[in-house]
């Protein structure tokens, strides 16, 4: 019997993902005919039917369901296989929010000093999520309410609580929550989410500011306030560096967990003994009680 082609495989892997031939073939760069007729020749090959095509999409059969996992695990053995054999370095592709990235990067580079043999390709990304099964990373960190999905190992880093940052001199020391309003506020979302979650914490329910400017990262937002432009409301963990060295200022004590937490992740599968390595160093300041993996359902 021939075994299905990488191509193939791929193609089913990434529309099992969307449930869209449409949304695939984007990804994939193809046309939407393409992917269908890979999909219907690995059917064909396989003997089983892996979709039901209903006039408002696609869904996985029975079948379809059990192959999936299969199908993941194999490309990335695949492709971990063809990134030994093809560097002399050992590498490790990792994918991290850029509004973490002041951080982690103190944690790669004392990681690579230790390890030279090890090399950590880091890629900065808008995004929160990972799909290993259809991105070409080894590990993530992710921000997000709850542990990723189940086809992952993931360990708590921290959790994000929020609170507002300034440049020194900004604001007085004695500055109330009324001058606070008369400040430019800088969001990090269309929503300003993060200073809603503040303020209902705190009870204000005064004026809001006349004047906001909104980032499309964290970071950009961070490093607006450090310029002195406004006050960005961001995690306080995140901000330590800026904090310890005077750059930032929190002019009001309160801290507000906001639900969200950042995660260490890797596939389920058994990691190499290079990626253990930089999991242990990452986590080796952590709180002991998050070191388990997040259990999930």
């Amino acid at each position: 019997m021939r075994l299905p082609s990488t191509r193939e495989l791929q193609a089913f892997l990434i529309t099992a993902e969307h449930l869209n031939f449409t949304v695939a073939a984007k990804q994939l760069n193809v046309t939407q005919g393409a992917v269908s007729r890979q999909i219907q020749a690995l059917e064909a090959q396989l003997k089983v039917r892996l979709f039901q095509r209903h006039a408002r999409g696609l869904t996985l059969t029975t079948k379809g369901n059990e192959f999936l996992p299969l199908v993941q695990q194999l490309l990335t053995q695949l492709q971990k296989a063809v990134d030994q054999v093809s560097n002399e370095k050992q590498q490790i592709k990792l994918k991290a929010p850029s509004c973490i990235t002041s951080w982690l990067l103190p944690k790669l580079m004392t990681f690579q000093q230790a390890h030279p043999d090890i090399d950590v390709a880091l890629t900065s990304a808008i995004m929160h999520n990972v799909h290993f099964a259809s991105e070409p990373f080894d590990a993530a960190i992710c921000y997000t309410e709850q542990p990723p999905q189940k086809d992952m190992k993931a360990f708590r880093l921290f959790d994000e609580y929020l609170s507002p940052l300034c440049a020194p001199g900004l604001l007085r020391p004695d500055a109330d929550l009324v001058q606070l309003s008369q400040q430019t506020w800088l969001h990090a979302t269309a929503q300003q989410t993060d200073w809603k979650i503040w303020l209902d914490h705190v009870g204000y329910q005064g004026k809001l500011a006349t004047q906001n400017q909104r980032f499309a990262t964290l970071d950009l937002a961070v490093s607006a306030a450090i310029q002195g432009f406004g006050i960005a409301v961001g995690d306080v963990e995140l901000a330590r560096q800026d904090l310890n060295a005077g750059r930032l200022v929190m002019p009001f004590p309160q801290r507000v967990p906001s639900g969200k937490s950042y995660f260490l992740v890797r596939p389920n599968s058994a990691p190499t003994p290079a990626l253990s390595l930089l999991f242990d160093w990452i986590l080796e300041d952590t709180d002991p009680g998050m070191l388990q993996p997040e259990a999930a359902d």
